[in-house]
C-alpha cells in the first residue's frame, strides 16, 4: 500500500515538474532546507561567525538576495564550539589538544516574526523535516535535556529554528516543511540525509533501523519531503544534493601505530582482536589512545582493548572501531540514499547536485586554490573543521562554489564566482594546522558530546574510562530503539 501510495504522488508531482522544469529562476524568496550542513555547523557547534557564511547564505549574496534570514547564535555557540586549546608535546611529536569551549551562546534574532530562509537544522534527518515541530520557548529546557544527554541535536535545533507561532494570528506548530511552503518560494535547495547514517559512524554500531536508516524508510520519507514542495511550489526551481560519504572523522585515525625501529605496522587492539588494515578508527579513539589503550603493551601501552560498538541486555554501547565490514555497510547504504535522491529529484524534475563526487574528488586529488594546496585531511587539510565531520569556513565556501557551478550550469544563470581569499587568509584557516593531525586528542567530554548529538540513545561508558552507566533498551512511540535508565 505504502509503495503504491508513493508511485501515485510521484506520477502527480511528475506532471506539475514538467512544466517548470525550464523556467526562469527567481531568486526573490530563497528556502534552504536540511541539516547541520545546511546550517553552517563549524567545529561541531552553531554561531554567528561562522553561519554568516553557511552555504545558503553565501549562495544568497552571489545571488543578490537580500534580508536572508537565519537563527543565528551568539559565541561560544551552541553547543559551545570545540576549538584548538594547546600543541602538547608527546612522545610521538605535536600533538593537537582538541577541547569544548565553556559556556554557552543565545539565540540572536529569535523574534524574527517569520520562519526564516535557512531552515537547516544541526542533527535533523528527513523524518524530522517532515514530523518534528519546535518553540523556542523550549530552547534551554531542551539544551538540558541534551547536555544529560536524552535526546540528540535535533530537538532542541528544532527550538532554534522553527517558529512558533509561524505567523501572527496562528497558534499551530508547523515542521520546517511546512514553514518552507508558507514562505511561498520561488527557489528552494535542499541537503538532507547525512543524519540517517552519522548515527552509525558516531556510534561504531552499525544497526539497520536504529543507527542506520533503511533504504525503504529513507525512499518513503524523501519522497514526500520532494513531493510536498513540488506538489505546493509547482513553479519553484529546486536543487538537491546528494550525502558525502568522505569523513575525515573514520579515516584520520589507523588501525596501526609504527614500529620507530624499522617501521613496521603494529595492529592496534580491539574487544575482539587485533585490528587488520582495512579496519577504521574513529577520532573518538584519541583521548583512549593518548591513555595507551588499545596499543599493546609490547609497544608500550597498557594491552586494554579499544571499545568496539556493542548491544546487550543494558543498551546499545558507542565504541570506537568500525571493521571493514561495517564501514562497507554504511558506505553501500549512503550509494543507495544518493540513488534515491538522484531518482526522486528526477521524478519531481529537481536539479542534482553530485557533493559525494565532489568529496571524493577532492579526497583523492584535493584542490589547488591560490597556490594553496587543500585536502580533506583532518586539520593539515584546511577543509574540515575539529569535529572531523563538518567542513571549517573554507570548507564550506568550497562547499558553495561547487552548489553555484551547479546552479548556473543547470538553470543558465550567471550567479558570479566566490572570492576566497577572506577564507584563506581569516577565519576560514582557523581549523587547521601543519602538526601531525593523527596525534590529535579529542577530549572524553568532547568524545561523549559528538555521539550523544547524533546518537543519543548510544551509552557513552566504554568511551569513559572508570565510568558506568546502566540503561536497558526499550520501545519508544515514533523511534525503533531508545535508552532508559534502570532503577
Amino acid at each position: 500500500m505504502r509503495k503504491a501510495r508513493t508511485t501515485l504522488l510521484l506520477g502527480l508531482v511528475a506532471a506539475l515538474a514538467a512544466g517548470a522544469a525550464f523556467a526562469q529562476v527567481d531568486f526573490s524568496q530563497y528556502v534552504a532546507l536540511g541539516d547541520s550542513l545546511t546550517a553552517g555547523v563549524v567545529n561541531f557547534g552553531s554561531v554567528e561567525t561562522y553561519q554568516k557564511n553557511s552555504v545558503p547564505a553565501i549562495i544568497a549574496r552571489q545571488a543578490g538576495i537580500t534580508g536572508f534570514q537565519q537563527p543565528l547564535v551568539s559565541e561560544p555557540g551552541l553547543p559551545p564550539l570545540l576549538y584548538l586549546n594547546a600543541l602538547a608535546i608527546t612522545p610521538l611529536g605535536v600533538s593537537p589538544d582538541i577541547e569544548m569551549k565553556s559556556g554557552a551562546g543565545a539565540p540572536l534574532n529569535a523574534n524574527l516574526p517569520v520562519p526564516y530562509n535557512n531552515l537547516g537544522i544541526d542533527g535533523a534527518n528527513t523524518l524530522d523535516l517532515l514530523t518534528r515541530t519546535g518553540n523556542i520557548y523550549n530552547l534551554a529546557a531542551d539544551f538540558g535535556q541534551y547536555a544529560a544527554g536524552a535526546v540528540g541535536k535535533n530537538v532542541p535545533f528544532s527550538d532554534l529554528v522553527l517558529r512558533f507561532p509561524v505567523f501572527p494570528g496562528t497558534s499551530t506548530p508547523a515542521t520546517a516543511v511546512a514553514q518552507a511552503i508558507a514562505l511561498q518560494p520561488t527557489f528552494i535547495t535542499v541537503a538532507i540525509g547525512s543524519n540517517e547514517a552519522l548515527g552509525a559512524a558516531e556510534s561504531a554500531v552499525v544497526l539497520d533501523g536504529v543507527t542506520l536508516t533503511t533504504k525503504a524508510d529513507f525512499q518513503t520519507q524523501y519522497t514526500q519531503l520532494l513531493g510536498a514542495l513540488r506538489q505546493t511550489r509547482p513553479n519553484a526551481s529546486i536543487m538537491v544534493a546528494t550525502i558525502q560519504d568522505v569523513l575525515p572523522f573514520v579515516t584520520t585515525i589507523k588501525p596501526y601505530i609504527v614500529n620507530p625501529a624499522d617501521g613496521s605496522h603494529i595492529p592496534l587492539i580491539g574487544e575482539a582482536g587485533p585490528l587488520s588494515e582495512n579496519d577504521f578508527v574513529t577520532l573518538l579513539a584519541s583521548s583512549l589512545l593518548a591513555q595507551g589503550i588499545g596499543i599493546p603493551r609490547a609497544a608500550g601501552g597498557t594491552g586494554l582493548p579499544l571499545p568496539e560498538g556493542s548491544i546487550d541486555g543494558t543498551g546499545l554501547h558507542a565504541g570506537v572501531i568500525l571493521r571493514a565490514a561495517e564501514m562497507g555497510a554504511i558506505v553501500q547504504r549512503i550509494g543507495e540514499y544518493n540513488d534515491v535522491i538522484k531518482g526522486v529529484a528526477t521524478a519531481v524534475g529537481a536539479k542534482v547536485i553530485d557533493l559525494n563526487a565532489v568529496y571524493r574528488n577532492w579526497a583523492q586529488s584535493g584542490v589547488l586554490i591560490g597556490g594553496i594546496h587543500l585536502t580533506t585531511s583532518f586539520l593539515t587539510g584546511g577543509m574540515f573543521g575539529y569535529d572531523g565531520v563538518h567542513p571549517s569556513a573554507l570548507g564550506y565556501a568550497l562547499v558553495a562554489r561547487e552548489w553555484i557551478k551547479a546552479i548556473n550550469s543547470n538553470f543558465g544563470t550567471k550567479l558570479a564566482d566566490i572570492d576566497l581569499r577572506p577564507f584563506l587568509t581569516g577565519e576560514g584557516a582557523a581549523s587547521a594546522t601543519s602538526v601531525l593531525a593523527a596525534n590529535t586528542v579529542v577530549s572524553e567530554q568532547a568524545a561523549v558530546a559528538m555521539v550523544k548529538a547524533y546518537a543519543p540513545y548510544a551509552l557513552t561508558d566504554k568511551l569513559q574510562p572508570g565510568h558506568t552507566i546502566h540503561r536497558r533498551v526499550t520501545a519508544q512511540p515514533g523511534s525503533k530503539q531508545t535508552t532508559k535508565e534502570k532503577p
